[in-house]
């Protein structure tokens, strides 16, 4: 059966409109010029997938297991992904708008060229990852982590930060904060410099008063 084939029965089946039961699980292969868009890919699984040039905008991903895949010049928009599964994954030259991520998680994964913007990440876990040259515009980031990461040149712009947490990281100096916020124990703080930031990230994560900045 050819790909669009299962997109379409996959996503009837989906959405309730056949009873016919159908899985959506691909491993091992790869897709070029894709343009997911219309189809579901809720609890679909795509394991060690390279995928080129594809266009997920407003596709439903909540559930969906993407691990070990390779995602090369994609893009991604107006996509809730929700309790999914993209650890060890490797994102070059792609872009995320209006990302809704809740309890999802990209362990061990490498973003590369990444611009992530207007997104919400709630519950969304992203320890041991590496990110170079990656811009985070107007993304909310809750209860979320980069433990143990490596960052080089990371930009994150009107961003808000509420107990989120960096960690055992390594290049803390390559993280550059423009125009961010963080909540701080209900109280909001606005309009601070990227080393106020990096102060408040880390009174956030250990609870310890900073002086400096009474």
């Amino acid at each position: 059966m050819d790909l669009f084939t299962k997109l379409k029965k996959y996503t009837e089946f989906s959405m309730g409109l056949s009873k016919e039961v159908c899985e959506l699980i691909y491993q091992d292969t790869s897709f070029d010029g894709i343009v997911f868009t219309g189809y579901d890919l809720n609890n679909s699984s795509f394991l060690e997938v390279v995928f080129n040039e594809c266009d997920f905008s407003n596709v439903y991903l909540s559930g969906a297991s993407l691990c070990g895949s390779n995602f090369n010049r994609c893009e991604f928009s107006d996509n809730i992904f929700r309790k999914g599964k993209a650890d060890n994954s490797r994102f070059s030259s792609t872009v995320f708008k209006n990302l809704d991520s809740f309890r999802t998680t990209f362990y061990e994964s490498k973003f590369f060229d990444v611009e992530i913007s207007n997104a919400k990440l709630e519950l969304t876990y992203m320890d041991d990852s590496t990110f170079s040259e990656v811009e985070f515009k107007n993304t909310k980031f809750l209860s979320s982590t980069f433990n143990n990461s490596t960052f080089k040149n990371v930009k994150f712009l009107n961003c808000h930060f509420e107990n989120t947490k960096f960690l055992n990281i390594t290049g803390f100096d390559e993280i550059h904060f423009v125009n961010s916020s963080i909540t701080i124990h209900g109280e909001l703080l606005v309009g601070i410099s990227s080393h106020e930031m990096k102060t408040l990230i880390d009174f956030s994560n250990t609870g310890k008063p900073n002086k400096g900045l009474d």
